[in-house]
């Protein structure tokens, strides 16, 4: 059962989500993923991914990933603010700050209009 809904990565967005958290790591290869599930996708194709990342030490550290994109071959485009580490006692407003953050339901070529 997935901790916050969603639904079970599928190949290419299990290994873009591992594939870009182990890059932070001095030693992926120590890394175990036991949850990687896809919380929610908007209009123009971001997706936001719950991963659970298990240390070796045994410390389990839950992330939010907003990709701007994933492609079918399980390559991404993800922002510079594209990776939150979440509290469970605060999950869902983690979750609307980090869209908030990565322009969630915007177009990706919006410019804003301070005139008007």
């Amino acid at each position: 059962m997935l901790s916050y809904g969603g639904r079970e990565a599928d190949a290419s967005e299990r290994e873009a989500a591992v594939g870009f958290v182990s890059r932070f790591s001095d030693r992926p290869e120590t890394l175990r993923f036991p949850e990687v599930a896809v919380l929610e996708k908007d209009g123009y194709g971001r997706v936001m991914v719950l991963i659970r990342v298990l240390h070796e030490d045994g410390l389990e550290e839950p992330l939010l990933v907003a990709f701007k994109e994933i492609r079918p071959d399980g390559g991404y485009t993800a922002g510079p603010k594209s990776i939150l580490r979440v509290r469970e006692s605060s999950f869902y407003a983690g979750l609307e700050h980090h869209k908030t953050r990565n322009s969630w339901d915007c177009p990706p070529d919006a410019e804003p209009r301070f005139d008007a």
